[in-house]
């Protein structure tokens, strides 16, 4: 058993560290956002694009700085190290990528298969818009998994363990999420249990690319391409309604969107499986 001791300098460094990283990030963030608050407004209603994307480059951009600042710094250690090594980007992503289809391929389809989801002909699709939807949508889910899987999980886990640094970080991306829950309490579930498959995928790779690929996919899928409700929002869509999902709330998320639903909730469990039993093996051949 670990000293009182040693325990309080861990849960020490951990906070203070943290903390550090999240005050960097704030000042960074505020830099962009804090001196164009009104007019970023007025522009949201004629340029609703170009201010997401603005929003959420700032975003990236910040926290690439804020997670630099923090392995350079306070970790002296190199900045590929969070897990964005470049010669690992194709292969990882790829992969990633044909996770995210996978996990969306059976959703869709489980929804497909019970009748709730259907297509809506008639639609025009604005290229220009899936386009400009889905770069701001490449930079948003970046932000998410270095806040997810980034600094903050790798400094817990160094100093606590994987199993704990997963278990919080997952918290943490519900916590990211809350205000779409509106009291209901699967949507948080599944937030939760997407939120441990990234980090087990980071875990398998030791590279964040892994659940960028699959996170990006599933987003830019559901959102921009399919016209549906992600994570309670409508703001991730490219202007268009291709589908339409109706049917049992518990079953396919109600207002949440699918993620809020059951069937999401089936597959992220056999998503994270698969990725834990490859992880399993890995260890053991390393072993």
């Amino acid at each position: 058993m670990a000293h009182p001791t040693a325990v309080l300098a861990r849960i020490w460094a951990i906070v203070w560290r943290v903390g550090a990283f999240f005050l960097v990030w704030g000042a960074l963030l505020a830099g962009f956002l804090v001196p164009f608050g009104p007019r970023l407004t007025v522009w949201e209603q004629v340029h609703p694009l170009r201010i997401r994307l603005y929003a959420d480059f700032a975003g990236a951009a910040t926290i690439v700085a804020a997670t630099w600042l923090a392995t350079r710094l306070l970790d002296r250690r190199p900045f590929v190290t969070i897990g964005l090594a470049p010669r690992r980007l194709p292969r990882q992503l790829a992969l990633g990528a044909l996770g995210g289809m996978a996990w969306i391929g059976i959703s869709l389809g489980a929804a497909w298969l019970g009748g709730w989801l259907a297509y809506r002909p008639g639609q025009v699709v604005s290229w220009a818009a899936l386009l400009g939807a889905g770069v701001a949508l490449v930079l948003n889910v970046l932000t998410q998994q270095l806040i997810l899987c980034g600094y903050v999980l790798q400094t817990i886990r160094a100093r606590a363990g994987a199993p704990l640094a997963m278990m919080l970080a997952s918290a943490m991306f519900v916590g990211l999420h809350a205000g779409a829950f509106k009291g209901a309490w699967l949507p948080a579930v599944n937030v939760f249990l997407a939120g441990f498959l990234f980090c087990t995928a980071y875990q398998l790779t030791g590279q964040l690319w892994f659940p960028i690929g699959m996170h990006a996919v599933w987003n830019y899928t559901l959102g921009p391409v399919l016209g549906l409700t992600v994570s309670g929002s409508q703001h991730l869509g490219s202007g268009w309604r291709a589908f339409g999902l109706a049917g049992p709330a518990r079953l396919t998320g109600g207002e949440f969107g699918l993620e809020g639903g059951l069937i999401v909730t089936a597959t992220t469990c056999v998503m994270l499986a698969a990725v834990a039993v490859a992880l399993r093996r890995g260890s053991g051949a390393a072993g």
